[in-house]
């Protein structure tokens, strides 16, 4: 009796064990719309182009870079596509696009930089909100554009905005899961690195 009781809490054991091992899931921030027949598209290469700022004036140069940098490394990690950078060098040649200006993708455009890098769709993103000193702000939209449609496949926006409790639960959860480091939630709440890191893992999340 005492051997088939001590087999019968094995598996109770066993499912404790493994309930305590599980990650706890980082909540999601932010939004994504994603058109009904994007399976049927062929999607290898992706041209990643330079992040615009809405308002320039109130965001230096080098901070669009480190947010590039983060969306870049986490969407060449977290996504199953190749991630071509492109740079503003890159595209001097060819027309703006203007997404956010004009409403529109150019066609021109779209098509130009898919001869050129023999891409398949492109991510064009740009900065909506942006705060550097605590409480950090961080505001992105990204679409995703079909070289051979020019139609928006996929668009997500999120803002994160640490003064918020939820922000300031996942970005606790996801730092110490994700990152790893000796108070790593802490850190995540005042570098605006980390704060980018994780706004560029909520989106990939996305797609």
């Amino acid at each position: 009796m005492m051997l088939k009781r001590a087999l019968l809490t094995l598996p109770v054991l066993a499912a404790l064990v493994a309930s305590c091992a599980a990650p706890t899931s980082v909540p999601t921030i932010g939004s994504a719309q994603i058109v009904s027949d994007f399976e049927s598209y062929t999607i290898r290469r992706v041209g990643f182009l330079p992040f615009q700022p809405l308002h320039a004036s109130q965001l230096a140069p080098q901070d669009v870079g480190s947010i590039e940098t983060s969306f870049h490394a986490e969407f060449a990690s977290s996504t199953p596509y190749d991630i071509v950078p492109l740079s503003e060098s890159d595209l001097s040649e060819i027309a703006d696009l203007e997404p956010f200006r004009k409403g529109t993708y150019a066609p021109a455009a779209i098509l130009a930089i898919r001869d050129r890098y023999r891409l398949d769709a492109l991510l064009v993103g740009s900065v909506t909100a942006r705060q550097v000193t605590p409480p950090l702000v961080l505001g992105a939209q990204l679409d995703l554009i079909s070289c051979e449609t020019g139609q928006t496949l996929w668009s997500a926006d999120i803002l994160l905005d640490a003064s918020i409790e939820a922000t300031r639960d996942a970005l606790g959860i996801w730092a110490s899961e994700e990152l790893g480091e000796e108070h790593a939630a802490r850190m995540a709440m005042i570098s605006p690195r980390k704060f980018a890191h994780f706004a560029a893992y909520q989106m990939a999340r996305l797609l």
